[in-house]
């Protein structure tokens, strides 16, 4: 049973829960792609669909259907009644087919009558576009990232073994670089409040992981976000700051590795707007605020206004530079040392989001990632 059809969940909340989600897996395409161009949300969905093709059905229809026409949603809420009634599935597109073929008879008919027929026709078109509509998205087209389908076994390396509950998704990045991607707790439609991303890059040659957290959360249609509106946050975040930031997770290495680089904050609220219910387009300002911020605004303020954090913020091309270029997130931490804190502090245990765990591993003797056009900042 998926999250998303419990019909206690609020339409809205459900809606931004998916665009969340969906928002955090564009950004882990982002950060393992590497690349200038970033992946569109039509791609990211995809991604969805090879981890869960159920959670997927579910997103693609809340996401999408707000949009339908009138004839799509008319045949949508006569097969969800006719359903009820006769107590088994009847899908819209049956429908829509059994209209089609009685609108083709009565159009045989007129015609061989010399009748006109053209508004039969357009009533014709409308339906088969409407059953276009209906189908699903062709998930195959356009692949941003490579399916490795031989599943590389890394399950020596740290997490493995306690993770074995969760199915994954291994993708090709590059010849020494691949990417694993796994959705955590789907199926808890009565704890999720939110998305969550943990990303890590594992370098498999050192035994050594650096990762970042990020927190979702949906602001209003005027890019403010208000602490009363979201209960959940503050705990949220004051969770992520006992967990990362007050156990030293944030201190910078006792050698520094590098001559200048940013603070080594590695948990970060990332704002998403609110999808509009009249506009399908999938837009987010893609603005990152570390965590120990967001609390002093939550002492000091009612609200989050973007306007006001523009110069106290990074956007998401920024971000993802700077963390593939090690000039932020968590330092290096031996492997072990990462998997017991995970298993001390429950990390990939708490129900409350739908989290998307991503692991990216590098098999290389410079974990230091860059584009090819790139040099390094050091």
């Amino acid at each position: 049973m998926f999250f998303f059809y419990d019909d206690g969940l609020d339409e809205d909340k459900k809606r931004d829960i998916a665009f969340q989600t969906v928002v955090g897996i564009r950004d882990t395409i982002n950060l393992a792609k590497k690349q200038q161009q970033p992946a569109t949300y039509e791609q990211s969905l995809r991604l969805i669909y090879d981890l869960d093709p159920e959670l997927y059905r579910d997103f693609d229809r809340i996401l999408t259907e707000k949009n339908d026409n009138d004839i799509v949603k008319l045949y949508r809420e006569e097969a969800k009644l006719q359903s009820e009634i006769s107590g088994k599935k009847i899908e819209p597109e049956d429908l829509i087919e059994k209209e089609i073929d009685r609108l083709k008879t009565l159009k045989s008919d007129a015609e061989a009558k010399l009748q006109d027929v053209k508004h039969i026709n357009r009533r014709i078109a409308q339906l088969y576009s409407a059953i276009e509509n209906l189908k699903p998205r062709h998930l195959t087209e356009n692949a941003i990232l490579i399916r490795d389908f031989a599943q590389l076994d890394h399950s020596t390396v740290f997490g493995e073994k306690i993770m074995s509950d969760y199915k994954y998704v291994d993708y090709v990045l590059q010849k020494d670089r691949f990417l694993r991607l796994r959705l955590l707790h789907p199926d808890r439609e009565e704890h999720i409040t939110g998305a969550d991303l943990i990303y890590e890059q594992y370098d498999l040659i050192n035994n050594k992981v650096r990762f970042v957290f990020l927190q979702y959360k949906t602001w209003d249609n005027s890019g403010i976000l208000y602490f009363s509106q979201h209960e959940n946050l503050k705990p949220q975040l004051l969770k992520l700051k006992t967990t990362l930031c007050d156990c030293e997770f944030c201190d910078p290495p006792i050698s520094e590795d590098f001559n200048y680089r940013m603070p080594y904050c590695c948990a970060f609220l990332r704002p998403t707007d609110k999808l509009q219910i009249k506009n399908s387009k999938m837009v987010s300002s893609g603005l990152l605020i570390p965590v120990c911020k967001s609390l002093v605004y939550s002492d000091k303020q009612i609200k989050l206004d973007k306007r006001e954090l523009k110069y106290e913020t990074l956007n998401h091309y920024v971000f993802e530079k700077m963390f593939n270029n090690n000039l932020l997130g968590s330092r290096w931490f031996d492997a072990d040392d990462v998997e017991e804190f995970y298993k001390e502090k429950l990390i990939l245990e708490s129900h409350d989001t739908l989290k998307i765990y991503a692991r990216e591993f590098v098999n290389s003797k410079v974990p230091v990632l860059l584009d090819d056009n790139d040099e390094p900042p050091f």
